[in-house]
């Protein structure tokens, strides 16, 4: 006897078919076309469309794990005839930070135990301090949040005198590159004229040592406060915070929490307000009116 997989499927008599097909369409939000899916799954078993879907899936997945590509241009590559990391390296022409990614592929994906996040925060650290005795360096993200593995590692880069973070950046990113920390370079921009922020890739000395993901970002101390929240996230939380900020009338950045912000009939924010000052997350939480979180309790 047959297992059930390899029997074939019986189709239905023209009449009864059409009576199906009549009762898929009298439900409400199903039209013709989706009627006619239906059928064919009743008939056939399956769905001829998701083939190709079922086919590009683990595809498109493995190519949008290269840094630097993304969901547009795995597809890209699929529908140029593409099928394996082979083919990318070999064909694609590719961006410098895609060759990074592709060249770091399996390092990236492997998420790193939380001790060596710790390792990489206070490498940072003690070059910054070489520098600079007072900067302060935090390492945010999932590690903040108190996870047993990180995919990647966020720094932050300030100094309580307001002043001394301006112009640091090149000089530990230097110092970095000398002591064979920083392997390679990915992304460096400033963002609102003061905040710095620089995407790499760090290897800690030793045997078998991975590179890692690390982006160090640098703040005015005006706005570290509001820098911490968002970078620790985690996104979810980072999103439910800006929302409760919008019904109150304010609005919550990375940047800095303000009140009396003016927002067009769309939501869209016309008018900047006037920037509270928050001299620690504790300080955010209270004027939104929250009990604060510790960073492990925020990972929703």
């Amino acid at each position: 006897m047959p297992i059930p997989h390899q029997e074939p499927l019986r189709r239905f008599p023209r009449g009864k078919k059409e009576k199906h097909q009549e009762e898929a369409c009298s439900i409400p939000g199903v039209g013709k076309r989706m009627a006619e899916k239906i059928m064919e799954i009743l008939e056939s078993g399956h769905l001829r469309k998701l083939d190709h879907i079922n086919e590009s899936v683990p595809v498109l997945e493995l190519f949008s794990n290269i840094w630097g590509a993304g969901t547009k241009t795995a597809q890209m590559w699929y529908q140029q005839g593409f099928r394996s990391l082979d083919d990318i390296r070999h064909k694609a022409p590719l961006t410098t930070q895609q060759t990074i990614g592709l060249k770091h592929y399996d390092d990236f994906l492997e998420r790193m135990p939380r001790e060596e996040a710790a390792d990489i925060e206070q490498t940072v650290l003690e070059s910054a301090q070489a520098l600079c005795p007072g900067l302060l360096c935090v390492a945010c993200g999932s590690y903040r949040r108190g996870k047993a593995s990180c995919g990647d590692v966020d720094v932050l880069v300030t100094h309580p005198d307001g002043r001394s973070h301006q112009g640091i950046l090149s000089r530990l990113l230097d110092s970095l590159r000398k002591q064979g920390f920083l392997t390679d370079d990915l992304v460096s921009q400033e963002v609102n004229g003061q905040q710095q922020k620089y995407l790499g890739v760090c290897r800690l000395p030793g045997p078998a040592r991975r590179h890692r993901r690390l982006d160090i970002i640098t703040v005015p101390y005006s706005e570290f406060a509001c820098a911490l929240l968002y970078f620790t996230g985690s996104a979810h939380f980072n999103r439910s915070m800006r929302a409760l900020a919008k019904t109150k009338g304010m609005s919550l950045s990375e940047h800095a929490l303000s009140s009396a912000v003016v927002r067009s009939p769309r939501g869209l924010k016309v008018g900047p307000g006037r920037v509270l000052p928050t001299p620690t997350e504790k300080d955010v939480f209270s004027l939104l009116g929250l009990p604060y979180r510790e960073p492990a309790e925020r990972d929703w």
